[in-house]
């Protein structure tokens, strides 16, 4: 195990009663899939999810272009926000996390996310171990490996048919800042992470028998 795998693995045995595992990987390789299939396994009475996604910075000039702003490069996101509440977790606390509307490209004012505090807290996001900030205090690390043509392909699918895009916007989005961007920041980070997952363990029961398994061992799960 890496060196800095070892420092995100530490941390878990200062802390008695939350464990925060981070799910990385690059858009669309199957991170939330994953992170469903643990939850639901796990329970609402052992596990809560929060989701990199919603600390996005408001960014309301992308609704007229959305190439007019790199989503996909960690200063997009609040990361100091989302460590502060990953943070008051830990310690017991409950959370209200934000909301983010990707049609508006906007945090919601009027809108946050109730987020119990749990034996697990489940946090999933492209650029989650790209962040220093993030990973102090991420006790374990996951990443997803998932080649770019799949990702592509299921960005398409997601895009076009949650989020109102045009086929030919989300491919320009994808070839011009989130590939160069996944290059740069988030497969670098899977250095960062205590367990790789590739799409055949995703796909089938491994991934998800090996993380409930990890997570049955640790301290305040039944």
């Amino acid at each position: 195990m890496l060196a800095s795998a070892l420092v995100l693995g530490d941390n878990a045995r200062r802390m008695d009663s939350v464990t925060i595992i981070g799910i990385a990987g690059g858009s669309c390789s199957g991170k939330t899939r994953l992170l469903r299939r643990l939850r639901d396994a796990l329970g609402g009475d052992t596990c809560s999810v929060v989701l990199q996604d919603d600390y996005y910075h408001s960014r309301p000039e992308a609704q007229v272009d959305n190439l007019a702003f790199n989503f996909d490069h960690p200063d997009a996101l609040d990361f100091d926000y989302l460590a502060r509440d990953l943070a008051r977790l830990k310690q017991g606390n409950d959370i209200e996390s934000p909301r983010y509307d990707f049609a508006r490209h906007e945090r919601l004012t009027d809108e946050v996310r109730a987020v119990p505090a749990r034996p697990v807290v489940l946090v999933d996001g492209i650029l989650i171990l790209a962040s220093a900030v993030a990973r102090r205090v991420i006790d374990y690390g996951v990443f997803i490996e998932c080649d770019a043509d799949t990702r592509l392909e299921r960005r398409i699918a997601r895009d076009v048919a949650e989020r109102g895009r045009e086929r030919d916007n989300v491919i320009a989005q994808f070839e011009q800042q989130v590939e160069p961007m996944h290059q740069r920041f988030v497969e670098p980070s899977a250095r960062f992470a205590n367990t790789v997952f590739d799409q055949d363990a995703l796909n089938g029961d491994d991934a998800l028998e090996q993380m409930v398994r990890f997570c049955c061992d640790l301290p305040g799960v039944r």
